[in-house]
This record gives C-alpha cells, sequence and structure tokens, in this order.
C-alpha cells in the first residue's frame, strides 16, 4: 500500500519537471520550427496532456519519422516512452526509453531514460532488473532529490524480493543521508517493517513506535501503531503490548477505515492478558468480541480463546463445555479443528489418555487440518503415556515424513521409547539422527542426555562420555527437570569409570561435588572419587588415598548402602596393597584385609556383600598360604549363604587350596564338585582344568591329555572369568589347555604327537600368550628328535612370527649356537650380531657379543675377539667370563699380537671388578702363568697364594697350590716349596686330583733331591710307587726307579737293590697290558732299570 502511494508522488515530481522542459522546448520550436512541425510536435504534446495515450504515442512516432533532424526528435522519444509506460506497456516503454539513447547519446534527457527504464522494470515486478536500473541513474545522478528517490526504491525492490537485511542497507542510507528528502519518511516506517519480517521485533518496535510522533500526518501511521504493538506482543512484553494495543483501539475505535484493525488488536489485547494470566480480563475481552457482532470468523476464535482461558484454569467441565460451543456453532470455523484439538488436550492434561486418544484422532484424519500432524503427535504421546511404546512409535513415524514442526518432537520420543523398551540401539539410531536434522531444536540437550544414556547401557563408555560433554557444550549452565545436569555429569563420570579414565572421572565427581552439592548423586560420586583413585595406579599411595577416601564416606554417611560398598572396598585396598608389597609387609596387608572384611560381616549383618566378603577373606588366607584356614572359609561360604553366587567360586577355591597343597586327589574331588553341583558355573572349564593339572601335577599325563581335551573341545567360545583386584576379566583357557596337552605329550616323549599339539596352539590361538612358547617347544622336539634342520627351522619361524616375543632374543641366540656346534663360525657370527642389533637392551644381546668373541676366537681372529668381548656390558653376568677370554686371547700363544702385560692387566682386573665370579680365580691362575713366563716369580707366587686365601674351595686352588711349588722351586726357595707341596702330599686325594697329587709327590721328591735328602727323596718316590700304581702304571714305574737312584745316593744299597728288584717286577706285572703308544718308553725305562740292578750287585759284591 505504501509503495503506491509514494510512486503517485514520484510521478507528479517527475511530470512537474518535465512539463517545464517541454515548455523551455515548446518556445523553441515557436521560435525556430517551421509551422508544420511545430504544430505536428505541439497536437501530438496535448493529445499526451489530454491522456490520449495510445493517440499521443502514434503521433509522436509520425513526428519522428517526419522530422528525424528535429530539435524535439528526443523529446518525442521520451514521451512515447511515457506513453506506454501509462497503458502498463512495460517493454515498449523501456524500448524506447533505451532506443533514446542509443539514437540521441547527447541528449539532455538520458537522466529521464534511465530513471523511466528503472521505473518500468519496478512496476512490472521485476526488482532484480529494477535495481541494477536504480543503479544506473545512481552512477550519473547528482541532484539530491532523485538520488534519494533511486535508494529507497532500490530498498523497495530487495524489500519485494524478501530481502530484508539488503533492503534496510538502503533505507539506512536515505535515512543518513537524505534526512530532509520526501523519502525519508517512507524509508523510515519501510525500515521498521524490514526489522520486523527478520524478527528483530525490538528494533522495529523502537522504529515504529515514534512513528506516528515524528510523522502526524503520515497515511501508515495507524499501521505502524499497531505494527509496534505487534512487536511488543512477538517478544513477549505482554504487559507494554497490552498498553499498545489498547492504546490503540482507544485511539481508532471510532474511524471506518480501521475497525478490521481495532477487532485485531481487541483480540491481540485479549491474548495479552492470557499470556499474563489475567484470566478474568482475558475472558471479558473475548466475550466483548463475541457479543460485539462481530463476523462469525471472529466470533468463533474469541468463543475458542473463552475455552482455552477455561482449559488455562484448569476448569476442564466448563472448558470442554465453551469448546464444544465452537464445534457447534461454527462447524465450519478455522478454529473447529482447534477446539476439538482443545478438548483432547483437557483429557490428556486430567491423564484420561483413552479419551484424548480418539478425540485427536478425530482431528488427525482431517489432513487438511493445520492441526492434523499435532494431533498425531498427541495420538503417539497418549500410547506412550499408555505404555504401548510400540503404538506409540508408529504414530510418531507418520509425522516424520511431513514438514510439520512437530517433527523433532517426535522424532525425540521415537528415541525415548525405544529407550524405554530397551531397545538401547534403536534409541541411538533416533536420537543421534534428531541431533543432526535439527541442530536448532529446543530438545538437543534433552536428546543428547538420553543419548548418553543409551550408549552407557550399550556399554559405549566413551561415546557416552562424549555425548555428555556435547550435552553440556549446549546447556551452558542451564538445568532441565527431565535432564538434569548434575545426573548428566554423574552419568558422564560413570561412563568415564567404566572406559577405565580413572582421572577423568575423579574431575567429573569432583566437578559434580562443587558444583551441585545437594544433588541425589553426591555420595555415589564420593565413592567413584575414592573407585577411581583405588584404580588409577596399583602404587601403595593410590591404594592408601583410596582407603581414606572410603573412611570419609563411611563417617559422613555410616549407614548407606555406599558405607557398606565402601567398607568391603577397604578391604580391597588393604588386598591390593598387598599384591605391590614384599614380605612382611605383604603379609601384615592381607591379615588387615581379613580383618576389615570380616569387620563387614559384623557391622553390617543385612548386607548382599556378607558371601563375598567372607570369600575374599579364604582368597586372602589363600595368598598368605594359610590354605587349610581358607578352606574353612570357603566352605563357610558354600554351608552359610545357600543362594549365594559366590558358591561355585568358593568350591572351586577349595580345589585350588588343595592344589597347593600338593593334596592332588582331594584337590580333584573339590574341582569335581564344582562339575556335579554347578553344572552352569562359569568355572566348569576351570575346574575341568583344575583337574587336569592335578593330573599333569602327579605324572598322569594320560589323564592329564583327557581332561585338557575336554577343556578345548568343550568350550568352543570359552571366555573364563577370573576375579582379579577387585574386578572381573575373560581370559581364555583354552590355548593353555593345548598346550598342556602338548606338554603332556612331550613328558611322555611322545615327540611327534607333541609337535601336533604344539601345532594347534599356533593355527588356533595365534595371538595368544601361549603361541610362541608353543613354537619354541617345536623346535625343542625336533630337536629331541634329532631333526636339527626342523628344529633350526622351527626357531626361525618363532622370530619371524613372534619378534616381540620375549623368547625371542633366546631364540636368535640358539640359531646362531646351531651353528657354532657345527663349527660354522662365520654364520654363528652373522646370527649372534642379528641379537645385538635387533634386542639390543636384552641379557641376550650381551650373551650374543660374548658369543661372537668365542666364534672369533675359534677363527683365530683374536684382535676381532677381544673387540667383541670388550663390547659385553661391565653389568652383564657375562662380563667376567667376557674378561677371561680376552686375557686368554692375549696370552694364547697362537696370537701374533700376543702380550703376557697386557693378558695380567685384564686378568688381575676380574677379582676386583667380580670378585664372587668362578672366573675370579681362574684369571688369577691364568696370570700366575703369564708371571711365570716372564720369570716374574714372586708376583706369580703372590696371585697364587691370594687363589688360596680368597677361593680356597676352587678347583683353581688345587693348580695354585702345586704352581706355587714350582714358583718357589724355580726360585730355588726350596724349603718353601717342599712346604707347598707337602701340602698337598698330607690331604691327598680327599682334597686333591690324584693328577696333582701324584705331580706333587714327584716335584716334592725331586726338591728333596735337590736339597741332598736322597732317603726322603726315595721314600717319596715309593709313595708314588705303591700308591699311584693303578692311577697310572708307567708314573709308578718311573717313581720305582728314580727310588732306587735315591737310595744309591743315600748310601742304601740294599734299600736300593730291593727298590729295583721291585721296579723290574712292576715291568713284567704290566708290560703286557701298557698301551702300545708308550712302550717305547716302557722299555727303554726298564732298560735303565736292569743296567742299574746290575751296577748294585756288582756294588755289593765289592763289598
Amino acid at each position: 500500500m505504501h509503495t503506491m502511494t509514494i510512486f503517485e508522488l514520484f510521478m507528479k515530481v517527475v511530470f512537474l519537471f518535465r512539463k517545464i522542459i517541454v515548455f523551455v522546448l515548446f518556445l523553441g520550436v515557436f521560435q525556430h520550427a517551421f509551422g508544420g512541425e511545430r504544430e505536428d510536435y505541439t497536437f501530438a504534446y496535448k493529445l499526451y496532456k489530454n491522456k490520449a495515450y495510445p493517440v499521443a504515442q502514434n503521433q509522436f512516432n509520425q513526428f519522428i519519422k517526419r522530422y528525424p533532424r528535429s530539435d524535439n526528435a528526443d523529446d518525442a522519444r521520451l514521451l512515447i516512452a511515457e506513453c506506454a509506460l501509462q497503458l502498463k506497456n512495460f517493454d515498449e516503454a523501456i524500448q524506447n526509453y533505451k532506443q533514446l539513447l542509443v539514437d540521441y547519446p547527447e541528449t539532455n534527457l538520458s537522466l529521464d531514460a534511465l530513471q523511466g527504464v528503472a521505473i518500468s522494470w519496478y512496476r512490472q515486478g521485476k526488482y532484480e532488473e529494477a535495481i541494477k536500473g536504480y543503479e544506473e541513474v545512481l552512477e550519473v545522478a547528482s541532484e539530491p532529490e532523485v538520488i534519494s528517490r533511486s535508494l529507497y526504491l532500490i530498498g523497495e525492490s530487495f524489500d519485494n524480493l524478501g530481502l530484508y537485511q539488503k533492503a534496510g542497507e538502503y533505507y539506512d542510507q536515505v535515512i543518513s543521508e537524505y534526512s530532509e528528502s520526501n523519502e525519508m519518511a517512507d524509508a523510515l516506517y519501510s525500515k521498521g517493517w524490514t526489522f520486523y519480517r527478520l524478527k528483530n521485533f525490538r528494533s522495529a518496535y523502537e522504529l515504529l513506535s515514534g512513528f506516528g510522533q515524528k510523522y502526524p500526518d503520515h497515511y501508515a501511521v495507524p499501521e505502524a501503531d499497531y505494527r509496534a504493538a505487534e512487536s511488543l506482543f512477538k517478544i513477549g512484553e505482554w504487559a507494554n503490548a497490552q498498553i499498545g494495543f489498547r492504546d490503540f483501539i482507544q485511539t481508532y475505535t471510532t474511524s471506518p477505515n480501521r475497525k478490521q484493525m481495532v477487532t485485531d488488536a481487541q483480540f491481540r489485547l485479549g491474548e495479552c492478558y492470557f499470556q499474563q494470566q489475567m484470566m478474568k480480563e482475558a475472558r471479558q475481552e473475548f466475550s466483548l468480541l463475541l457479543n460485539s457482532g462481530v463476523d462469525s470468523l471472529i466470533s468463533a476464535e474469541a468463543q475458542y480463546w473463552i475455552a482455552e482461558i477455561l482449559a488455562e484454569e484448569k476448569k476442564a467441565t466448563e472448558a470442554i463445555y465453551e469448546y464444544q460451543k465452537v464445534i457447534d456453532l461454527y462447524p465450519d470455523s478455522s478454529v473447529s479443528d482447534n477446539a476439538w484439538y482443545g478438548i483432547g488436550m483437557v483429557h490428556f492434561e486430567q491423564s484420561e489418555y483413552a479419551k484424548a486418544l480418539s478425540t485427536f484422532k478425530l482431528v488427525s484424519v482431517n489432513l487438511q487440518s493445520e492441526l492434523s500432524t499435532a494431533a498425531r503427535f498427541r495420538m503417539g504421546e497418549c500410547f506412550r503415556m499408555l505404555r504401548e511404546f510400540n503404538t506409540a512409535i508408529l504414530n510418531y513415524k507418520k509425522i516424520l515424513g511431513a514438514l510439520s514442526p512437530y517433527a523433532d518432537d517426535a522424532s525425540y520420543q521415537i528415541g525415548i521409547c525405544y529407550f524405554q523398551l530397551r531397545d538401547y540401539q534403536g534409541a541411538i539410531s533416533e536420537l543421534r539422527t534428531l541431533v543432526e536434522m535439527y541442530p536448532e531444536t529446543d530438545l538437543r540437550p534433552y536428546a543428547l542426555y538420553h543419548l548418553g544414556l543409551a550408549y552407557f547401557n550399550l556399554e559405549q563408555y566413551l561415546e557416552s562420555s562424549q555425548t555428555f560433554d556435547l550435552y553440556f557444550t549446549d546447556v551452558q549452565g542451564r538445568n532441565f527437570e527431565s535432564a538434569p545436569a548434575d545426573e548428566a555429569l554423574f552419568w558422564k563420570a560413570r561412563a568415564l569409570y567404566e572406559a577405565e579414565d580413572y582421572a577423568g572421572t575423579i574431575k567429573a565427581c569432583n566437578l559434580l561435588t562443587q558444583k551441585y552439592p545437594q544433588s541425589e548423586r553426591l555420595t555415589q560420586s564420593n565413592y567413584f572419587i575414592a573407585e577411581s583413585t583405588y584404580w588409577q595406579s596399583p602404587t601403595k599411595e593410590s591404594y592408601r588415598s583410596a582407603r581414606q577416601k572410603y573412611q570419609e564416606l563411611i563417617e559422613q554417611k555410616p549407614r548407606s548402602k555406599w558405607a557398606e560398598k565402601s567398607q568391603f572396598s577397604i578391604g580391597w585396598t588393604y588386598f591390593s596393597e598387598a599384591v605391590v608389597s614384599q614380605d612382611r609387609e605383604r603379609q601384615d596387608c592381607y591379615n588387615k584385609a581379613i580383618t576389615t572384611w570380616k569387620t563387614m560381616i559384623q557391622k553390617y549383618p543385612e548386607s548382599e556383600l556378607l558371601d563375598q566378603s567372607l570369600y575374599q577373606v579364604g582368597v586372602s588366607q589363600s595368598n598368605l598360604k594359610k590354605y587349610s584356614e581358607a578352606i574353612q572359609s570357603f566352605k563357610r561360604v558354600i554351608d552359610s549363604y545357600v543362594g549365594s553366587s559366590w558358591q561355585d567360586n568358593s568350591q572351586y577355591q577349595i580345589g585350588w587350596a588343595f592344589y597347593k597343597l600338593e593334596e592332588y586327589g582331594d584337590a580333584i574331588d573339590a574341582f569335581s564338585e564344582v562339575i556335579r553341583k554347578f553344572p552352569s558355573s562359569r568355572l566348569q572349564p576351570n575346574a575341568i582344568f583344575g583337574i587336569a593339572n592335578c593330573f599333569f601335577k602327579q605324572g598322569h599325563y594320560e589323564n592329564a591329555i583327557s581332561e585338557y581335551k575336554k577343556v578345548v573341545e568343550n568350550y568352543p567360545n570359552l571366555k573364563v572369568p577370573t576375579r582379579e583386584s577387585g574386578t572381573e576379566k575373560a581370559v581364555n583357557l583354552r590355548p593353555e589347555a593345548q598346550y598342556y596337552i602338548a606338554e603332556s605329550f612331550m613328558n611322555l616323549k611322545h615327540y611327534s604327537e607333541a609337535i601336533k599339539a604344539f601345532e594347534k596352539v599356533i593355527q588356533h590361538y595365534p595371538k595368544s600368550n601361549w603361541a610362541d612358547d608353543a613354537q619354541y617347544s617345536i623346535a625343542t622336539a625336533h630337536e629331541n628328535l634329532g631333526q636339527k634342520e626342523k628344529s633350526l627351522q622351527a626357531y626361525r619361524t618363532l622370530i619371524k612370527n613372534y619378534r616381540s616375543s620375549g623368547l625371542a632374543p633366546d631364540v636368535q641366540l640358539q640359531i646362531g649356537r646351531f651353528y657354532y656346534v657345527d663349527r660354522d663360525y662365520k654364520r654363528a657370527i652373522s646370527e649372534f650380531q642379528k641379537v645385538v642389533i635387533q634386542y639390543p637392551n636384552t641379557s641376550s644381546a650381551w650373551l650374543a657379543k660374548y658369543n661372537i668373541g668365542k666364534s672369533y676366537l675359534m677363527l683365530g681372529s683374536y684382535k676381532q675377539s677381544i673387540e667383541a668381548f670388550s663390547q659385553v656390558n661391565p653389568e652383564s653376568e657375562f662380563s667376567a667370563s667376557a674378561m677371561f677370554e680376552i686375557g686368554k686371547a692375549w696370552y694364547n700363544k697362537r696370537n701374533s699380537r700376543r702380550n703376557l702385560t697386557n693378558a695380567i692387566n685384564v686378568l688381575t682386573d676380574i677379582p676386583e671388578e667380580h670378585p664372587k665370579s668362578p672366573f675370579a680365580a681362574k684369571a688369577l691362575v691364568l696370570a700366575g702363568e703369564c708371571y711365570q713366563e716372564l720369570v716374574q716369580w714372586q708376583k706369580a707366587i703372590d696371585l697364587y697364594n691370594q687363589v688360596l686365601s680368597h677361593y680356597p674351595q676352587s678347583d683353581q686352588a688345587e693348580y695354585a697350590q702345586i704352581s706355587l711349588g714350582h714358583s718357589y722351586k724355580a726360585q730355588k726357595n726350596f724349603l718353601q716349596a717342599m712346604s707347598a707341596y707337602d701340602i698337598i702330599r698330607q690331604k691327598g686325594t680327599d682334597r686333591y686330583r690324584i693328577e696333582i697329587v701324584v705331580e706333587a709327590e714327584l716335584h716334592l721328591a725331586e726338591t728333596q733331591a735337590i736339597l741332598g735328602r736322597h732317603y726322603d727323596s726315595g721314600v717319596t718316590y715309593l709313595r708314588v710307587r705303591h700308591l699311584r700304581e693303578q692311577h697310572d702304571s708307567l708314573t709308578a714305574f718311573h717313581a720305582a726307579v728314580r727310588a732306587s737312584d735315591a737310595f744309591i745316593k743315600a748310601n742304601d744299597i740294599y734299600m736300593a737293590k730291593d727298590t729295583c728288584e721291585d721296579a723290574l717286577s712292576l715291568f713284567e706285572a704290566k708290560i703286557a697290558t701298557a698301551d702300545v703308544r708308550k712302550k717305547g718308553e716302557w722299555d727303554q725305562l726298564h732298560d735303565y732299570a736292569q743296567n742299574q740292578y746290575k751296577q748294585i750287585l756288582n756294588q755289593i759284591e765289592q763289598q
């Protein structure tokens, strides 16, 4: 309406402007044109002035044809376009305006032509083209009134296109830059409308409310006043809107042109009263409308609102009566369905869901009704309240296909119905769809809340936690009755707890206790703080901190079920602390756990945790190795708590306790009771497994195999629960059972059967902890069968398939040893090197380096051998051995770089760095040999004495003792040498190896001879002759001959004779069985003895 009035005003200005131009032109024509030209133009112009536009248009066309070079030709073309515009031939008008610009580029009418094009586009509703047209006007216009008008009409064009934000920008230009223009008031009014249409009702109100005061004579003042009040209504400022509508009614009641608006205002006034719960005033207003004789449409709506007021006042019977009036009196009105719907809502609010259902159904079947989908939604609500969830879902789903404002509500309630049916997957699917399809819905927090719960119930804890995070992002501090924030935070904490994110659980529970101190979940939150502290890390500190928190909860709520749980959990803190403790502290913690659980039994005699507490007493006693006491505790669980879910566990633990006592018969009986008494127990396979283990321990491998096979074959999907530190984890016994089938075959020496059984472990349980052990045992079995290549291949398979296995380093080492034993030392080095490279931080790597050194040693590569041994970690158990090998390498006479000093330096470091090593004594002895070779006898003596004083029981002590004698002897310290040898002689073979004793006795005799003690020397030789004959008859023969020599030198000729005869007799007795390789030595010594005997006889004859 306001657009056309503005346009007419604009056209008057344009025509006035053009009249002036034409008048000036007419004077020119009159003065300069020929008479015919002037008359033709005047005639056409007068036709135009008299609104004879078709004829005028024709005459102007004729004029241009006759006088194409006339000074008025451009003016004629402009007026042709104006005639077309007046005749609403817009395309023709546009064509002529544009023709003017083309034919007369220098004309001073170009601005008029551009404005004509723009207004033609505008008037035919082509607003995009109009915008472009007026933008062209703005490019050339300089007059403020033209610019102002063009800006305004661009704004109007955008407004008509629904681009209200853009329209407002152009209105703003007029308002700010051309406030004195004729378009100012229209722009201000239109700007108010843009705010209204953009739902920026506050700004609309602020702009329109003052419009009437500023422009009291403007045609749009009534509309502005009404729209200002309506804006307040839209933003819910009912009291101010009430004032606005009341003022409007008072101002325009007597205005006949505003009757409909006044009626609308009265209606809105009633609604304002209603919204403010001013039901009496609202009812009066609607009754006034009803009685004022307004048309039936308004009467019906007024009647309807009277019913609504009664419904709001909970006057159900009266409300239904008034709704029924609408239906009876105005059956064809637009609010008839509203009335039916209202009746349904009254029944719904009264919890009369069956009655409400039948009423809503009447509305829902009328697909022409605007309330059809709303009624269908309410039908779903009725079925939901009647707990007919599947039927409710069917009704809600009928809404989803339509573009309905109830679609998000329906989707949400479908999710809730699925939730109520415990179809959590269905709930998740529907609620996720709701959140994704309706991101702006008010139901989003509720949907996220129940979505989080659904995920939790499906044990999808991470998704649950993340969903509750989205919930908190949405609510931003608000609280919702059916989706309370403290509940959401609690369930987020529970989800984090179940996901084993204990730090997150503690954080969430602490936030709940701080933010919602009155929450009903406060005690539970404190409990889960303690629980999470317990689980957060397996340390004494965590268990003690958790224990303190449990104790605080007991003190705060001593009679609550959470106090009982806390008392029970305190026992677990002691139990778990025992697990990570040692020796006495460990025992102390188990005893405290037992005391705590016994206190639990006494303090809470009605608790549901009594049987479990007693069971845990038994477990703790088992861990203290008090198996007999544990058996009694488990028997009490069975006897005292007949319906307990811990009976099967207790019976199983009895079997386990007997097993630990090595009373395998009783253990088998106890395990058998589990199988007999608890056929549905999840511990059935454990019991069978226990029986099998008992047979295995007894060496009854055939029986063991039979039982293990039951576990493997009868429980294909086995996941056996095991209680561990307060939780329940699933363990698959089948791989272990299959492994022990194979082990049983190994113990029976059925290696081929064992290999097949081990292969089943690998085939069926490739990811189990037993697969690598099985592969290792396959290699061992092949080795036992003498199948070296197959064994080697099995080891290689283990390395390939179980690279991260703890066995892998030793297996790679074993592969190297295979080649070492075969004397393929180069290949051995290559395999040992793989251990060093692939497993550098293992003890196997140190041993590999040691073996690399040994391999180089066997190859005669002493330099590389020494380098390899030097790389062995000093902290390694192989360090002393490696150092010893380095010393031997430097000592070895085949080493071209042989260096006894280097050998001594390394060897003497061993007892200093590794004094308890078995290589310490060996090193000292070898270093002594180095000094002997260097003829540094005293240093050698010192080292041998060090061996004898520090390592007297070592094998090297024997060698050190005799080497000590040799060194003294080489030093010509004969008495000390004799003392050293005599120690060996005295202790004899009770302490020393016979070879050492014989050598010592021979050297003792030799030393005695050096000192001239020939008789003693002869006696010592005779000792060797008579005591060592069985050990080495040749040595005994030597000793006898030398004894004879000694007695000769001692001038005891007859003793010499007897001894020599004895030697010859020994020869005769032993020569036949003598080692043929030593026959020459026997003969040579015999010849000497015979010759000596002749000399003795000659000497006796000469006496």
